[in-house]
């Protein structure tokens, strides 16, 4: 078959994208700048582009664009892109003199505003030279209707390497399929819609024949919808979303804060949570916002990959939990995340989920996506998002140049001007700190508060022999640099994708 239908769930997200917020996934990469340039400090980016693309093979999807149904009467479909070039996906730029953090996060904020070409397959490596600390900063960025934070890492990984040897592999020969004709992807869609409505015809009687199972199901769903049918609080962080991007990051002590979850009985993820809490309530309480019984709510993806690793596209459920922002003490936060989320995902919440991407399946795309962004731009559930990716203990190497860094970015949507995501590699927990710039407007001193709260949560717990990883902030202009670290790691108990 020539072509691959959208599933409900990219459906979805392709109709939830506004034009001024694209949806997309990616991560700050550090290396050592080492065999990836040249002796006068430029990118080597030919011999990058030949190593991506011979193993483009393992990862079909990445030469595949997006091609819409004639009239808006389908999903649209993954189709071979005929004029595939690897050179307009692995880009180059320098950054200006001297290439310091404000400089880079400059370029990210202005990388995280500018949406892919959809005429070509979604997704972009870029590879920035004139990085101060002999370093070259690596951004791969992709649609998040192509994939999730787990398919992203996935597909970054086959990049890479555990050693610094840098094997050669033999590219793999590609011929691409023929696009089809618009009438042949209008008829398949017809016939699809078709067996998608019978299919829902015949779960219907089924489900007429069978009234208790009905009744269970209509039960579950409705204790998922009442476990988050109240409104969050009122934040700034939950603002329209406009055209303006910020990105930070930070890196916090994996190897402290694993022994401390162990010691407390709780997930990593129980601790990055409890951690977030803590860098909230110094955030909006430093800008005077009352934080007594304060609990700001947040999304928290769950990735359902299973052991479909290395596939694209979007496996994830999702938990809306309340963050303990008004807890004063560290520890008695941590607790209450761990007791939040247990809660959480004893509610059935995630049976909301198959329900919500279902609009894909049932609503037409031209009107799913002319009401979803305007919905999402309302919606009054969550104020943020905090995703927790695994990594890996291990140090990897790009042509044999150290990673030493990995923040991951989701780019923010709707009214949910926050995304916190968060990456293990090598010893620490790479953190990136996605905002729209406009509604969150010192995103450095948030960065500060994630920090100030790990080291009181590692300090208040009886795990002490992993000292917290240092970090120096850095005058920058116009705002404070953001703090800078050293590496990141893999997570025990923890959910792990983007949302």
């Amino acid at each position: 078959m020539p072509y691959e239908r959208l599933s409900s769930q990219d459906a979805t997200l392709f109709c939830a994208e506004a034009p001024t917020a694209p949806l997309q996934v990616g991560a700050l990469c550090l290396f050592e700048a080492g065999p990836l340039v040249e002796a006068n400090g430029r990118m080597r980016i030919d011999e990058v582009r030949r190593h991506i693309a011979d193993r483009l093979g393992r990862v079909p999807r990445f030469r595949q664009k997006l091609l819409p149904i004639p009239f808006g009467q389908g999903r649209p479909v993954w189709v071979d892109d005929p004029s595939f070039d690897i050179r307009h996906h692995v880009r180059s730029a320098a950054l200006p003199y001297p290439g310091g953090t404000a400089e880079l996060r400059e370029f990210m904020a202005r990388l995280l505003e500018v949406p892919l070409d959809r005429s070509r397959p979604l997704w972009e490596v870029w590879f920035v030279e004139g990085l101060e600390g002999d370093r070259v900063a690596v951004v791969p960025k992709v649609n998040h209707v192509m994939a999730d934070g787990i398919a992203v890492l996935d597909f970054a990984l086959t990049l890479l390497e555990p050693q610094p040897d840098r094997p050669t592999e033999a590219p793999t020969s590609w011929t691409p399929e023929p696009t089809p004709e618009p009438s042949e992807l209008l008829l398949g869609a017809l016939v699809d819609r078709g067996r998608r409505q019978l299919q829902v015809a015949r779960q219907v009687a089924s489900a007429c024949w069978h009234p208790t199972r009905l009744l269970a199901q209509a039960r579950t769903a409705a204790s998922g919808v009442s476990s988050i049918a109240a409104p969050a609080p009122r934040l700034a962080l939950t603002h329209p979303v406009g055209p303006h991007r910020d990105f930070a990051w930070v890196s916090l002590p994996l190897g402290a804060l694993r022994a401390l979850a162990k010691a407390q009985g709780v997930t990593l993820n129980d601790a990055v949570l409890a951690v977030v809490a803590g860098g909230l309530r110094h955030y909006l309480g430093d800008a005077g916002v009352p934080v007594v019984d304060l609990r700001p709510r947040v999304l928290v993806p769950v990735s359902v990959h299973g052991s479909s690793h290395g596939e694209p596209g979007n496996r994830f459920s999702m938990i809306v939990a309340d963050l303990p922002v008004g807890v004063a003490d560290p520890l008695d936060r941590l607790s209450a995340s761990h007791a939040e989320m247990a809660r959480r995902k004893g509610s059935a919440q995630t049976a909301i989920t198959p329900l919500l991407f279902a609009l894909g399946d049932l609503v037409a795309p031209w009107l799913l996506r002319s009401v979803a962004p305007g919905l999402l731009r309302g919606q009054p559930f969550v104020n943020l998002v905090v995703t927790n990716l695994p990594g890996t203990d291990d140090p990897l190497y790009l042509l044999g140049s150290r990673l030493l860094e990995a923040h991951p970015f989701v780019t923010v949507t709707g009214n949910i001007a926050l995304i916190i995501g968060v990456l293990s590699y090598d010893g620490a927990l790479g953190v990136g700190l996605t905002a729209d710039a406009d509604a969150i407007v010192d995103l450095d001193r948030l960065g500060r508060g994630i920090e100030r709260a790990t080291a009181e949560l590692v300090a208040a717990g009886p795990a002490k022999a992993a000292p917290m990883a240092s970090s120096a902030a850095q005058p920058s202009s116009p705002a404070p640099a953001r703090v800078r670290a050293a590496r990141t790691v893999a997570h025990d108990g923890h959910h792990g994708t983007a949302p």
